[in-house]
C-alpha cells in the first residue's frame, strides 16, 4: 500500500479544473456587469490554476505551495484597502467627479455659451444705465423738489429708451397705505376705472391721473402689481381682466402695458408703468427685459437720493432745534420770585431738537402767584411758536379775577383761532396760589399732573386726571380744583416727559418713583427736593436715550 503522496496528482487536477471554472465565472460576471470584480481575483485564480497544472506534470509540489503564497501576497493589500475603505467618501468623490465632468460639458455647450453671453450683455446694459443715473442723481441734491425732479428725469429716460407712448411713476406711502402718482409723461390711457362723474375729456382725465392716489386695498391694477412685487408685461390689454377699458373714446382705449416695481432691499417702494397706444406696435419681451433693467437702475439710484433727503431733513431739524432750544431757555424765568413762607424748586432737562417744555412763576399780585407748567406738542420752531403764544396769553390773563379754569379756556380759544398747518396742542397745568389764605386753585388740560403731599395726614395723591389738551377744540371746558394748604404741604407738577423717562431696560420712571423721592425728602425745602428728583431721575435713566423734555416744578409751604 503506497503513501498518500502517490495520490497528489488527483487534487492538483481537481484544483486546476476548479480554478478554470472560477476564472470563467469571474469573467462572465465582469462582462455582464452583474457584480464589481477586481482584477486581483483574476490574477490570483490564474496563478493558482497555472501552478496546479505545472505541478501535476512536473511532480514538484513546491511550485504549488509558492503559488499559494504568491496568491496570498497579492490578495493581502487588496483586503487591507477594502477593510479600511470608506464607501460613502468614495461615492461622494465619484459623484463630485461626475458632476464636474457634467458641468464642464454643459459650459462647453453652445446653448450655455449663448445664455452666458446674453447675461453678460444684460449686465453690461444695467451697469451703463446705473452709471448714468448715479452720475445724474447728484445734480438733484441741491434743488427744491429733488425727488420729483429726479423721477421726471427717470420718466423721460425710460420713455425714450423703451419707445413708449407714455410713462407713469407711482411711489408708495406707508402711512396712507396707498400709491401716489409722482411723475406722468406722454399718453397713458388709464388702466383703472375712472370716476363716474368725471367728464371724458383728455385734460380732465390726465389731471385725474396726475393727482390720483390708489389705495392698495382697492382692486386696481397698480395696487395689485405693487403688492405682488412682480413685473408684468400686458401685450394685449383687451384680453387681460386686470385692465379696465374706459372707452369708447379713442384717447381712452388701452393698448399694451409694462409694469415694473421699484424695489429697495427687497421692499417694493414704487411702480413704473409704460404704455403703447393700440395703433402702435405692442410691447415685446425685449422691451420688457429692458424696462426691468431700467427699473433696477432707478432703484439703485434712489438709494443715495433717499440718503441725501434724510440727511437734509435731519440737518434742517437740528438747525431748527438748536435755534428753538436757545429761545426756549430765554423764555424760562432767569430768577424765581421770593414768596413769603413758600419755597420753589424746579429743573428742566431739554432733549436736543424737541423744545417742548416751559414753566413760569408769575407773581401778579399779593393774593395770586401763578405757577405754570406747559408741554407743547411737536418739535423745534413749531413748538416754540406755540409756546410763545401760550406764554403771552397766560401772562396777560392770570392778573385778572378769573378762575384758573376760565384762564385756560381763554388761552385755549386763543390757540384754536390759529389756522396754520402746524400742530398747536399743549398740556398745561395752572396753579393759582393765594399766599394770604394759604389756598390754591388748580386747573389742568392734557397730561401734566398736579400732586399734593399733605403734611398733616402724610398722604401723597394726584389731584388731576388727563384731559383734552389745549388747542384741540375751542369750546373745551376745564375744571377748577380748590384746596387749602398748611405748613409742610408740597405741590408738585411735571410734564409727562419726566414720568415717561425710560431706563436702560425700557421701563418708565412713573409717578411711583417720584412719590418715593418726595416722601423721603419731605422735610427739605422745595429747591432741595427738586434737586433730589433730578439726581434720582439721572441715576434711574443711566445712559438710556430720552425722547422728550423732562421738567418739574415743586412748591412747598414753609
Amino acid at each position: 500500500m503506497g503513501s498518500i503522496d502517490t495520490y497528489i496528482k488527483v487534487p492538483l487536477l481537481v484544483a486546476a479544473g476548479l480554478g478554470v471554472l472560477v476564472f470563467l465565472f469571474l469573467l462572465t460576471a465582469k462582462l455582464r456587469n452583474t457584480a464589481k470584480i477586481s482584477f486581483t481575483f483574476f490574477i490570483v485564480t490564474g496563478i493558482v490554476t497555472a501552478c496546479s497544472v505545472f505541478s501535476f506534470f512536473d511532480q514538484h509540489f513546491i511550485y504549488y505551495v509558492f503559488a499559494v503564497i504568491l496568491a496570498e501576497f497579492i490578495t493581502l493589500p487588496y483586503l487591507v484597502i477594502k477593510a479600511f475603505d470608506n464607501p460613502e467618501k468614495r461615492e461622494k468623490k465619484k459623484a463630485e467627479k461626475k458632476l464636474a465632468e457634467q458641468n464642464a460639458a454643459i459650459e462647453n455647450s453652445d446653448f450655455v455659451k449663448n445664455v452666458i453671453k446674453e447675461l453678460e450683455t444684460k449686465n453690461q446694459k444695467l451697469l451703463e444705465v446705473n452709471k448714468t443715473l448715479i452720475s445724474q442723481v447728484s445734480t438733484f441734491f441741491s434743488r427744491d423738489k429733488s425727488m420729483e425732479n429726479f423721477l421726471d428725469y427717470c420718466n423721460k429716460m425710460i420713455t425714450e429708451k423703451i419707445s413708449a407712448d407714455g410713462c407713469v411713476i407711482l411711489m408708495g406711502d406707508d402711512y396712507d397705505n396707498a400709491l401716489a402718482v409722482k411723475s406722468l409723461m406722454g399718453s397713458f390711457p388709464p388702466p383703472y376705472k375712472l370716476p363716474d362723474d368725471l367728464p371724458h375729456k383728455p385734460l380732465r382725465v390726465e389731471t385725474n391721473l396726475r393727482f390720483a392716489s390708489f389705495p392698495l386695498a382697492d382692486s386696481n391694477i397698480f395696487g395689485a402689481i405693487f403688492l405682488s412685487g412682480e413685473a408684468a408685461l400686458i401685450a394685449d390689454s383687451v384680453k387681460d381682466p386686470r385692465v379696465y377699458q374706459n372707452g369708447p373714446e379713442d384717447f381712452l382705449k388701452c393698448g399694451s402695458y409694462i409694469f415694473v416695481p421699484i424695489k429697495q432691499h427687497d421692499k417694493t417702494m414704487g411702480l413704473i408703468g409704460l404704455s403703447r397706444l393700440p395703433a402702435n406696435e405692442k410691447f415685446s419681451k425685449d422691451d420688457f427685459d429692458s424696462a426691468v433693467i431700467l427699473a433696477d437702475a432707478v432703484s439703485t439710484a434712489l438709494t443715495p437720493l433717499y440718503s441725501f433727503l434724510a440727511y437734509a431733513e435731519h440737518t434742517e431739524l437740528s438747525k431748527d432745534g438748536t435755534i428753538a432750544s436757545k429761545y426756549q431757555k430765554d423764555l424760562l424765568p432767569a430768577k424765581l420770585p421770593v414768596i413769603p413762607n413758600v419755597t420753589i424748586g424746579c429743573f428742566s432737562n431739554a432733549v436736543e431738537g424737541v423744545c417742548g417744555d416751559y414753566y413760569d412763576v408769575i407773581a401778579s399780585r399779593k393774593d395770586r402767584i401763578s405757577f405754570i407748567m406747559t408741554d407743547v406738542a411737536g418739535k423745534g420752531m413749531n413748538s416754540l411758536v406755540v409756546m410763545i403764544m401760550i406764554r403771552a396769553i397766560l401772562r396777560l390773563t392770570v392778573n385778572t379775577e378769573q378762575t384758573a379754569a376760565t384762564i385756560l379756556s381763554w388761552a385755549n380759544r386763543g390757540i384754536c383761532i390759529d389756522s396754520s398747518k402746524i400742530d398747536h396742542f399743549a398740556s398745561v397745568a395752572l396753579i393759582n396760589f393765594d399766599s394770604t389764605k394759604n389756598t390754591a386753585q388748580i386747573s389742568t388740560c392734557g397730561n401734566n399732573p398736579v400732586f399734593h403731599f399733605s403734611a398733616s395726614t402724610g398722604d401723597f395723591k394726584q389731584l388731576t386726571s388727563p384731559s383734552e389738551p389745549m388747542g384741540v377744540e375751542k369750546n373745551s371746558v376745564y375744571t377748577d380744583i380748590d384746596i387749602s394748604l398748611s405748613t409742610g404741604d408740597i405741590l408738585v407738577t411735571c410734564t409727562d416727559g419726566l414720568l415717561e423717562s425710560l431706563n436702560e431696560n425700557g421701563v418708565q420712571y412713573a409717578s411711583e418713583n417720584l412719590k418715593k423721592v418726595i416722601l423721603k425728602n419731605k422735610g427739605a425745602n422745595a429747591k432741595d427736593i427738586s434737586g433730589r428728583v433730578k439726581d434720582d431721575l439721572k441715576k434711574y435713566c443711566g445712559s438710556a436715550q430720552q425722547y422728550d423734555d423732562q421738567s418739574i416744578l415743586v412748591i412747598k409751604i414753609q
